[in-house]
């Protein structure tokens, strides 16, 4: 994965995703298996925002769709490059 290669000195990568694919359970534990049994150790989190779409302009009420972002943290062995 190239952001994983990307942070390979520090160990630690964070990737999010708003893919609706993620929605399914059983897509978030293949993820998470996946990378577990190769080394890695993940996790992931549903941050949910509410994104503002109208304004009733007499009532004032706002009507909002929610908006899902997977964040997924991936924790890994970091390279001994410049580590002395």
């Amino acid at each position: 994965m190239p952001i994983v290669i990307r942070h390979a000195l520090s160990g630690y990568a964070q990737v999010n995703s708003e893919d609706t694919l993620l929605d399914e359970p059983t897509a978030l534990a293949m993820l998470i298996d996946i990378f577990s049994e190769r080394g890695y150790h993940a996790m992931v989190d549903v941050h949910r925002i509410e994104i503002p779409e109208t304004v009733d302009l007499q009532t004032g009420k706002i009507t909002s769709r929610a908006k899902k972002v997977y964040r997924i943290t991936i924790r890994f062995r970091g390279s001994e490059i410049r580590r002395g």
